[in-house]
This record gives structure tokens, sequence and C-alpha cells, in this order.
């Protein structure tokens, strides 16, 4: 399985521009899941954001991660496969720091979805952070997350540096891929610089170096979902005790 992590240079108040943006991004792109960064959609109506998702997933022919918006006092997304089916709507759990004052509230994560016989689960940026909104969901073929890493450091790398740890944590901890889209670090929320931490975070890389991949230098960049291998590292951590 291929996934396209998108990472927008630049992030735009009005969601209308920043699905004109993201569908220029991806054309003649080829892959099967697409993994947008957290309020793509910024505050559109609640139909025009999943018609605008909807659009982008028949367009591409891919299964499409929107994503968020602001819905009234929620931070939600949703996710669509290639023929316009919506396979599953998520919220985010954990709003942080600008957002709970702003007055947004936590909400509800979704179930995660399936494709291809394979379960994947979305969490909006915060909630990776913590390990409880994987609790109970056994053998997740992939994580995936859209970001919006504002940041307090005088720079992205500290930022980065901790995505970093916490993707490939929660990827080994939980013996599955986690793929992370944010937007560039030059764009700014509110006055409030973006870290750009989008990456891969693999549990068993080929070498020591394949840990966490990214933050790319290209607005799109592709990573290869290795399933049989992430089949045979699980086979034997369980084989070792570690279960």
């Amino acid at each position: 399985m291929k996934i396209l992590l998108v990472q927008p240079p630049h992030w735009s108040p009005d969601g209308h521009a920043n699905f004109d943006a993201v569908e220029e991004l991806l054309a003649a792109r080829a892959g099967d899941v697409v993994l947008l960064p957290e309020l793509a959609g910024s505050s559109l109506p609640r139909a025009d954001y999943l018609a605008r998702v909807r659009a982008l997933a028949e367009g591409t022919g891919m299964t499409v991660v929107g994503g968020s918006h602001y819905d009234g006092p929620l931070n939600r997304g949703a996710v669509f496969d290639g023929r316009g089916t919506l396979l599953m709507e998520y919220e985010k759990a954990h709003p942080y720091g600008l957002e709970l004052r702003s007055g947004v509230r936590p909400g509800r994560p979704g179930p995660g979805f399936e494709l291809a016989g394979r379960r994947l689960h979305v969490l909006l940026c915060a909630d990776l952070w913590y390990s409880a909104s994987l609790a109970g969901h056994d053998r997740l073929d992939a994580v995936l997350v859209p970001a919006f890493s504002v940041t307090r450091w005088d720079g992205p790398a500290p930022a980065r540096a901790l995505w970093q740890h916490m993707s490939v944590a929660r990827a080994y901890e939980f013996m599955t891929y986690v793929a992370v889209s944010d937007w560039h670090h030059e764009t700014t929320y509110l006055g409030h610089p973006c870290a750009g931490v989008t990456g891969f975070a693999n549990p068993c890389p080929r070498t020591h170096t394949g840990f966490f991949t990214g933050p790319p230098d290209a607005p799109v960049s592709l990573h290869e979902l290795d399933f049989d291998r992430l089949d045979a590292f699980r086979d034997d951590r369980g084989e070792r005790g570690f279960r």
C-alpha cells in the first residue's frame, strides 16, 4: 500500500483555497491513500468540507484522509474512498493551546477504517501524544495523523525532534506504521509558527536509520507500507515475549 503525505507550503483561512492547492499538488500523482494536514478545511461549513474531501477522493481515485476543519466547537475530519464513499468521521479528543483558549471542545476519535483488508486509524495532531488513544485497538496496520504543529520554540528543530521520537515510540509500541502530514514550517497559524513535522515512522526498518523518514523537501512524499514485513515483525516480537 502506498501513502502520499501532503505538506502544503501555505495555510489559508479559506478552506477552499487550501483544497484548490492540494488538488494542484496531487495532479498526476498515484497511490492508495492521501493524508492531508490538520485544518485543511479551515472553518468551511460541514457540507462544503465533506464535498471537497469527496471530490478530491473521486478526482484522484485514492482514499483521502481529509485533514480536518472547525465545525462549530469541534475539530473534525472525514475519510472518503476513491469512489466517493464515506468511510469514517473523526474528531480531535485533545484540543491544544490556542484551540482551548478559543473554545474548541474535546471530541470523539473515530473507530478507524479498513482498506484492502488492513486496519487504519486516524488521530488528529495532539491525540498522538496520548498512548491511551490507541489502547484497545489491536493490530492496527497504520496510524494516520493530520497535524498543524504550532511551536513556541525559536525554529522548527526541537518540535521536529519531539514528533520524531513520539512517532517512533508509538510505531514500535503498537507495532504499526505511523504517518504524519503537517504544513510547511514557514506556515503560521494566528501568528504562531508551524514546525513542519511531516514524516513516516517505521517500526521494522531494514537499517537503523529507517525508523523515521522526514520532513520531506517536496510538498508531496510517497511511502510504502510493507505489510508482509510488518506481520513478520509482529510474529517475531510475539515469539520473543513482547505482547
